[in-house]
């Protein structure tokens, strides 16, 4: 019953099937009747950014972001037995089991999305869940990355036994950067948002092994460390979303040690970050362009389009649909990038700036880190919290064997748990909040790179005018799922 499993990295993360779907589908199938016209909501959260510009330029000083209260976690109680050794170990292997058991379940279970395990531990608790508790928490997934558990396992064990390192630590390409990492994320991407079997169970199974092999195969060869900052392309996005988090979590090189934890305000990571290089930059703006991407396919203003276009893609035949959304995913990130450098160099010019057009985006791409995050809750919150119910039966029964394991198989999902008028005004809230704090970090970030307070003002105009335009965009987007018929 089960297709064979197709190795290598372009079988195995383009796969080979191009159709039009959208299988777990991120709305609930409701309807809100807006108070107030669309259009009055688009003004307003465009308005209360650029009025926080100007509050913003009032009371800011030079040295704004300089500092910030931090607290060592170790010094509290609760602290430190939440940072304990033995904790922690546990933790990993934890998530160690549970990649097995994901793994297992999608090879060996059942294929009806609903009742196995993978498509929801995959979509929702994954990629919404983890994504959530890097940002608003801390780097978790620093913490229970399964590739690098099971290999650090492996590591100890051939240290034991053999008294050798299991990687040969040969050296990482200078010229590779984390560009792996960005070729990942867009097959992530596609895989996401076109393909049509990402409700799979196999299917998924097969690709989570497929990358797991590329990631272990580059790990023995290059070092663990080496490739999960440069190639691993989830520890770099997760890392991107931590930085905005309360909890900084540093892991120390050696693995026998424990690694530190901080408490800080949300979003102090963001003033101390390094500089990305070009890749990283690429990585950043491509998470908000595929977002927003996956929003748009969801509009109505889409299907028109598709419709509209479908007469010159039809030499696709059955993969038109997909071959015409594959090639909206791939010019996604090229114009949001594109918007973004020709912001950056208007921003040079206005101050007469002798930056680079790359060094100037590199030097403000973290102000995107709160958008990505305010849309990621936007998009994704009703998501997270009706289809993330299905976990509560899932963990009773993983396979869809009919188990009962702890008594929770039986249970039904709360359709009713939000709805969609409390999904608007909080994606108001989170959108304008998200784009506001832009703002801010962006007019710290100028404060630094150019000389004179009048000239950090200036540089930020078209920041601005781009931050209220893509405020607007945003909550439109939002918008069309539940305000349309």
């Amino acid at each position: 019953m089960k297709r064979p499993l197709t190795l290598g990295l372009l079988g195995a993360l383009m796969l080979t099937v191009l159709l039009p779907n959208t299988a777990f589908a991120h709305g609930f199938g409701e309807r809100y009747d807006l108070p107030l016209p669309l259009e009055h909501y688009l003004t307003a959260a465009g308005l209360a950014v650029a009025l926080s510009f100007v509050i913003i330029t009032i009371f800011s000083r030079r040295d704004i972001g300089g500092s910030y209260p931090q607290k060592n976690l170790r010094t509290w109680r609760l602290g430190r037995a939440l940072a304990h050794p033995g904790l922690l170990a546990t933790f990993r292997g934890l998530a160690a089991f549970v990649f097995v058991i994901y793994v297992t379940a999608g090879l060996f279970g059942t294929d009806d999305p609903n009742a196995n395990l993978v498509p929801t531990m995959t979509w929702v608790v994954f990629w919404v869940g983890i994504a959530y508790i890097s940002a608003l928490v801390g780097d978790i997934w620093s913490l229970i990355n399964p590739w690098k558990i099971l290999f650090s396992y492996s590591e100890s064990l051939i240290w034991r036994m053999t008294g050798k390192d299991l990687s040969r630590y040969e050296p990482y390409p200078e010229s590779w950067s984390a560009w792996p990492a960005v070729a990942f994320f867009l097959a992530f991407a596609w895989v996401e948002i076109v393909y049509t079997g990402s409700d799979v169970p196999f299917n998924l199974a097969a690709l989570v092994l497929a990358y797991s092999g590329i990631t272990f195969a580059g790990m023995w060869w290059f070092g663990r460390d080496e490739w999960l900052q440069n190639a691993e392309v989830f520890s770099i996005v997760f890392g991107f979303l931590a930085t905005f988090a309360p909890i900084h979590v540093t892991e120390p090189g050696d693995a026998q040690a424990e690694p530190a934890f901080t408490l800080r305000p949300w979003g102090a990571g963001l003033l101390i970050a390094l500089r990305p290089d070009l890749p990283r930059a690429v990585l950043l703006v491509m998470m908000l362009s595929t977002a927003s991407f996956d929003g748009f396919v969801e509009t109505g203003t889409w299907t028109e389009l598709l419709l509209s276009l479908y007469p010159s893609f039809d030499f696709l035949g059955s993969y038109t649909f997909s071959g015409i959304t594959t090639f909206g995913l791939l010019l996604a990130p090229v114009i949001f990038f594109a918007v973004f450098a020709t912001t950056s160099r208007m921003m040079g010019w206005l101050v007469n700036s002798s930056l680079r057009s790359i060094d100037l985006v590199r030097g403000f791409v973290y102000s995107l880190v709160p958008i990505a995050l305010a849309y990621h809750i936007a998009h994704f919150f009703s998501f997270l919290m009706i289809q993330g119910q299905r976990i509560i039966a899932l963990v009773s029964d993983p396979f869809g064997a009919g188990w009962d394991l702890f008594g929770t198989a039986d249970f039904v999902i709360d359709i009713g748990i939000v709805n969609a008028r409390f999904v608007w005004f909080l994606s108001i809230a989170v959108i304008v909040m998200g784009h506001i704090m832009a703002v801010y970090i962006a007019h710290v970030y100028a404060l630094r790179m150019f000389p004179g307070k009048n000239n950090s003002v200036r540089s930020q105009y078209p920041m601005l005018v781009l931050m209220t335009a893509y405020t607007m965009a945003s909550l439109w987007i939002v918008a069309q799922p539940i305000v349309e018929p």
